[in-house]
């Protein structure tokens, strides 16, 4: 509670609000009450916890996320329904913290066909080749988007408006120096030409670029 001094176009000492009245000498000042840090409940702890794990691990390919979940999963789309989806679908407890499931992660969303077959069929330290069948196939002008990923490092290179069209029916890509030599986990999707929509993403497994 706060008392006026001098009438009520006097000073004030006390606090109202969020306001503090207080006396220096002759004068009267105010100032921003202190703030009171709020004290989160453990179910609030563990739920940011998992937010700051799916946040970490999508960190490296969120442009690539944009377009990959474009008009999917939620209303709005986007990074927001990727970011949804993972912590719905990927996220696992382990050992006593949180880590996304590479095997459930997805990198796009929709009804355009997948690729049909794919494989990676050849690769070494510092080059990848993927390839899939065109058989029967319409949608020959979708474009694929990839993302190679480390798990370990949270890190992956992706491909967004740059890769082959899906008549290509091949990719040969060469590998940064922080991808070689190591646990590579591959995914591949498709957007359409005119960008209207995608394909849900296949994964493609693991490799290990220490052997190839």
């Amino acid at each position: 509670m706060a008392r006026i001094i001098n009438g009520i176009l006097g000073g004030f000492s006390g606090k109202v609000g969020t306001v503090v009245g207080y006396a220096s000498g002759n004068r009267y000042h105010m100032r921003a009450a202190p703030s009171v840090p709020k004290k989160f409940t453990s179910k609030e702890l563990l739920n940011q916890q998992k937010f700051k794990t799916v946040n970490e691990a999508l960190k490296s390919f969120r442009a690539l996320l944009k377009v990959g979940f474009k008009n999917y999963y939620t209303a709005t789309g986007g990074l927001r329904a990727a970011v949804s989806y993972t912590y719905k679908n990927a996220l696992i407890q382990q050992e006593g913290s949180f880590i996304i499931e590479p095997t459930l992660l997805k990198i796009s969303g929709g009804k355009l066909p997948q690729a049909l077959n794919p494989k990676i069929s050849a690769f070494t330290k510092d080059t990848l080749t993927i390839t899939w069948e065109n058989h029967g196939r319409t949608n020959l002008n979708d474009q694929l988007i990839l993302l190679a990923y480390d798990a370990e490092k949270l890190q992956g290179m992706s491909l967004v408006y740059d890769g082959p069209l899906r008549k290509v029916a091949q990719l040969k890509l060469t590998l940064p120096l922080d991808l070689q030599h190591t646990l590579l986990h591959v995914y591949i999707g498709f957007i359409a030409a005119d960008r209207s929509q995608q394909s849900d993403s296949q994964y493609l497994g693991s490799i290990n670029t220490f052997t190839g």
